[in-house]
Protein backbone atom coordinates (compact mmCIF):
# COMPACT_ATOMS: atom_id res chain seq x y z
CA UNK A 1 0.00 0.00 0.00
CA UNK A 2 2.61 2.07 0.52
CA UNK A 3 3.77 2.33 -3.06
CA UNK A 4 0.29 3.91 -3.65
CA UNK A 5 1.39 6.56 -1.45
CA UNK A 6 4.29 7.40 -3.73
CA UNK A 7 2.97 10.36 -5.80
CA UNK A 8 2.93 11.94 -2.79
CA UNK A 9 6.55 12.52 -1.91
CA UNK A 10 7.36 14.30 -5.05
CA UNK A 11 6.73 18.08 -6.13
CA UNK A 12 3.96 18.51 -8.67
CA UNK A 13 5.75 21.56 -9.79
CA UNK A 14 9.13 20.26 -10.49
CA UNK A 15 9.26 16.55 -9.53
CA UNK A 16 11.73 17.03 -6.94
CA UNK A 17 11.82 14.73 -3.90
CA UNK A 18 10.18 16.46 -0.82
CA UNK A 19 12.09 17.08 2.34
CA UNK A 20 9.42 15.53 4.68
CA UNK A 21 10.80 17.43 7.69
CA UNK A 22 9.21 20.62 5.69
CA UNK A 23 5.78 19.14 6.12
CA UNK A 24 3.51 20.47 8.56
CA UNK A 25 0.28 18.87 9.83
CA UNK A 26 -2.82 20.71 9.85
CA UNK A 27 -4.75 17.97 10.92
CA UNK A 28 -4.31 14.42 12.06
CA UNK A 29 -6.27 11.37 13.81
CA UNK A 30 -6.57 7.77 13.68
CA UNK A 31 -7.90 7.70 9.78
CA UNK A 32 -7.00 10.90 8.12
CA UNK A 33 -4.14 13.34 7.98
CA UNK A 34 -3.79 16.52 5.89
CA UNK A 35 -0.43 18.06 5.56
CA UNK A 36 0.93 21.05 3.88
CA UNK A 37 4.29 21.05 2.30
CA UNK A 38 6.15 23.86 0.29
CA UNK A 39 9.09 22.56 -2.59
CA UNK A 40 12.46 23.48 -1.64
CA UNK A 41 13.90 24.08 -5.42
CA UNK A 42 10.33 25.92 -7.45
CA UNK A 43 8.52 26.99 -3.77
CA UNK A 44 4.89 25.44 -5.02
CA UNK A 45 3.01 24.51 -2.19
CA UNK A 46 0.53 21.69 -2.09
CA UNK A 47 -1.88 20.96 0.27
CA UNK A 48 -1.62 16.53 0.75
CA UNK A 49 -4.76 14.63 2.51
CA UNK A 50 -4.20 11.06 3.10
CA UNK A 51 -7.60 8.84 4.65
CA UNK A 52 -7.59 5.08 5.42
CA UNK A 53 -11.04 3.50 5.67
CA UNK A 54 -12.53 -0.15 5.03
CA UNK A 55 -11.14 -0.29 1.41
CA UNK A 56 -7.82 0.80 2.14
CA UNK A 57 -5.94 4.24 1.61
CA UNK A 58 -7.21 6.74 -0.06
CA UNK A 59 -4.51 9.85 -0.94
CA UNK A 60 -4.92 13.20 -2.82
CA UNK A 61 -2.39 16.18 -3.39
CA UNK A 62 -3.71 19.39 -4.86
CA UNK A 63 -1.15 22.92 -5.58
CA UNK A 64 -1.99 25.78 -3.61
CA UNK A 65 -1.21 29.47 -3.28
CA UNK A 66 -1.82 29.93 0.41
CA UNK A 67 1.41 29.84 2.40
CA UNK A 68 2.59 27.98 5.62
CA UNK A 69 0.86 30.47 7.98
CA UNK A 70 -2.12 31.18 5.98
CA UNK A 71 -3.06 27.67 5.35
CA UNK A 72 -2.69 27.36 9.33
CA UNK A 73 -4.91 30.74 10.24
CA UNK A 74 -7.70 28.47 7.90
CA UNK A 75 -7.24 25.24 9.71
CA UNK A 76 -8.01 26.95 12.46
CA UNK A 77 -11.23 28.49 11.97
CA UNK A 78 -14.87 27.65 11.88
CA UNK A 79 -16.12 25.44 8.82
CA UNK A 80 -18.96 27.80 6.48
CA UNK A 81 -22.57 26.99 7.64
CA UNK A 82 -25.40 26.28 5.42
CA UNK A 83 -27.01 28.62 6.73
CA UNK A 84 -24.24 31.33 5.44
CA UNK A 85 -23.96 29.24 2.23
CA UNK A 86 -28.29 30.26 1.75
CA UNK A 87 -27.68 33.84 2.97
CA UNK A 88 -24.66 34.80 0.09
CA UNK A 89 -27.06 32.32 -2.42
CA UNK A 90 -30.13 34.99 -1.37
CA UNK A 91 -27.64 38.03 -1.41
CA UNK A 92 -26.05 37.34 -5.09
CA UNK A 93 -29.72 36.29 -6.60
CA UNK A 94 -31.11 39.70 -6.27
CA UNK A 95 -27.19 41.70 -6.21
CA UNK A 96 -27.28 44.00 -9.51
CA UNK A 97 -24.10 45.75 -9.06
CA UNK A 98 -20.75 45.33 -10.55
CA UNK A 99 -17.81 43.23 -9.31
CA UNK A 100 -16.45 46.55 -7.59
CA UNK A 101 -18.81 47.54 -5.58
CA UNK A 102 -19.76 43.60 -4.25
CA UNK A 103 -15.75 43.56 -3.19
Amino acid sequence: MIQNLKHLTKCPGCDKTYSHTKALVLDEDSNKTTLHITCDMCKVSTLIFVSSGKTGIVSFGMMTDLSRNEVKKLFKTEAVSVDQVIEIHEFLKEFNGSIKEFL
